[in-house]
C-alpha cells in the first residue's frame, strides 16, 4: 500500500505555543485539502542575533528532529525558519538544505530558499521588504536576496529582538504604515519570519498591501507541497502562489 502523503515541518520551538503550523492540518475548514503535516520542534530561545541564528541553523542541530519526521512518514521536509536559513548567505543556505537532504534521504528546502523559488516562479526580481528583524539581521536578508538575484527597493525593519515579539506584532497595521510611505502596488511585498502567522489571513494582508504579498509561512507551505507533488491546495492558504509552479 502506498503511504499517505506527509509533509514534515521543522520549526523553532522558541516560546509561543499557538503558531499556526501546530493546528494547520486539523482545525481549518479546508484542512482536508492538505496532506498530513508532521511538526518537528527545534529548541531555541528565539533570539534574532546572527550568532544565535547561525547556531540554530546548523544541520547537525536540525537533523535529529528531521530524522524523527521521516520516521513518522514525512516524504519531504521544510526547515521553516527564515532567519536561520538566510543568515549565513546564499551558499550557506544551499549547503544547509543539501546537508539535511543527505542526512534525511527525502527532499528538503528552507523558508529562505522558498522565497527565492517563489519569486522566480512569479517572474519577479524587485521587491519591497517588511522585516520583523533588527537592522543587522534585516541587512543580511537584503544581501541574501541580492545574492539570489533579487533587489530590495524599500525595506523597513520592525526591530523585534525575539521571535515572540514578531509573533505579537500587529501585521496589518505595520503593512498599512509601510504602504502609506511606499505606495507602489507594482512591487511585491515580502514578509519574512515564520513566527508571524499569515496563512489564515492572506486575503486581508493582500488588501492592506495592495500588491502581491509573499509571507514566510506561505512560501514554506508552497515549496513543501511542490516537493510532495501535491496536486492542489486551497488558494486561501497560498494566495498569489496558488497557481505558481
Amino acid at each position: 500500500m502506498t503511504p499517505a502523503p506527509c509533509l514534515g515541518i521543522l520549526l523553532p520551538d522558541d516560546g509561543p505555543d499557538d503558531y499556526e503550523w501546530y493546528t494547520l492540518g486539523t482545525t481549518r475548514p479546508d484542512a482536508e485539502r492538505l496532506p498530513r503535516l508532521e511538526i518537528g520542534r527545534i529548541p531555541s530561545d528565539g533570539h534574532h542575533t546572527p550568532a544565535a541564528l547561525l547556531a540554530l541553523g546548523a544541520p547537525e542541530r536540525l537533523a535529529p528532529a528531521g530524522t524523527a519526521l521521516v520516521a513518522e512518514g514525512a516524504q519531504a521536509v521544510v526547515w521553516a525558519c527564515t532567519s536561520a536559513s538566510f543568515v549565513g548567505g546564499l551558499d550557506w543556505a544551499r549547503q544547509q538544505a543539501a546537508a539535511l537532504q543527505a542526512a534525511l534521504g527525502v527532499p528538503v528546502t528552507s523558508t529562505a530558499l522558498a522565497f527565492l523559488e517563489a519569486l522566480e516562479a512569479l517572474g519577479r526580481d524587485h521587491v519591497d521588504l517588511l522585516s520583523p528583524y533588527p537592522d543587522d539581521v534585516t541587512l543580511r536578508l537584503v544581501n541574501f536576496l541580492r545574492e539570489g538575484g533579487v533587489t530590495v527597493r524599500h525595506a523597513k525593519a520592525l526591530d523585534c529582538p525575539y521571535a515572540a515579539d514578531s509573533h505579537q506584532a500587529d501585521l496589518l497595521a505595520e503593512i498599512r504604515r509601510f504602504r502609506d510611505r511606499h505606495p507602489d502596488p507594482s512591487m511585491p511585498l515580502l514578509v519574512p519570519d515564520t513566527a508571524v502567522d499569515t496563512l489564515g489571513r492572506l486575503a486581508a494582508v493582500g488588501r492592506e498591501a495592495g500588491s502581491v504579498v509573499l509571507t514566510a509561512n506561505q512560501v514554506s507551505l508552497w515549496a513543501g507541497l511542490k516537493r510532495l507533488g501535491w496536486p492542489a491546495c486551497p488558494p486561501t492558504l497560498l494566495g498569489d502562489l496558488a497557481a505558481a509552479r
